[in-house]
């Protein structure tokens, strides 16, 4: 018997075959390989106590749903605290253009979406620091709707200055490294919410935590303004009720 014929072939039951070279898988790898290959990725992960944002968002849930018709995702009050974080840390609201790092004044996040018909995409909720929670909630509910069934348009993917993925979601993924989203120099990856024992004002308390996750463009960013941006963070999803009042709802 032959050398060729006493090699066993190889058999496996392949159940689909998904085209790289086909959209939208296609135009999905050609944006994160480019982003791989010309970003200096670099993360930093931060697990912070989110109790009385959880608490907070518990509260305004009945009222951004009787005034907005629109339900208040815990994506969608930590995409509006997160703007407030942007606004003082200008410099992870950067662009890379033609070997420039542009400085954009205008807080437009991305916010990651899978959908079945289209894959992974980002539709932008333009001028977030500017917009009421409930505003936010209502354009990310819409946006999320046209993710699903296939209806979003290109405008809708445009103008993004900053992005968020919450895989926290799912319940199961706590910190986490993404690929930034070019022309974008930075990326929050958003964790599971878990009860663990903190210790607070000296005592040992059960709190709701979460696991943040910066991914930025290290020739952009350093890390000690990435870590500050993480510090302010913190700072108001410690004290969220400071930045998001009656009049911000």
């Amino acid at each position: 018997m032959s050398q060729r014929q006493s090699k066993r072939c190889l058999v496996v039951n392949i159940v689909r075959v998904i085209s790289l070279k086909e959209w939208p898988r296609a135009s999905i790898c050609e944006h994160l390989s480019e982003s791989y290959r010309t970003k200096l990725h670099a993360t930093l992960h931060s697990e912070l106590d989110v109790s009385l944002t959880e608490e907070l968002r518990n509260s305004l849930l009945p009222v951004v749903q009787e005034n907005y018709g629109a339900r208040l995702s815990y994506t969608g009050i930590l995409t509006k605290l997160t703007a407030y974080a942007l606004r003082k840390h200008l410099i992870l609201n950067t662009i890379v253009e033609n070997h420039e790092a542009k400085v954009v004044g205008d807080i437009n996040i991305s916010v990651a979406v899978q959908s079945e018909k289209l894959g992974l995409i980002t539709p932008v909720i333009l001028n977030v620091d500017r917009k009421t929670l409930g505003q936010v909630a209502s354009e990310l509910n819409d946006l999320a709707d046209k993710a699903v069934s296939g209806k979003i348009s290109i405008r809708d993917l445009s103008e993004g200055t900053f992005t968020i993925s919450n895989l926290g979601m799912l319940g199961s993924v706590d910190g986490f490294t993404q690929i930034m989203n070019p022309p974008q120099t930075a990326i929050l990856g958003i964790g599971r919410i878990a009860r663990k024992p903190l210790v607070v004002d000296g005592e040992i308390k059960v709190r709701s935590v979460c696991t943040f996750s910066l991914t930025y463009d290290h020739r952009v960013v350093d890390g000690y303004h990435a870590a500050e941006f993480m510090a302010t963070m913190k700072e108001i999803l410690e004290n969220p009720a400071s930045y998001i009042g009656s009049s911000e709802v």
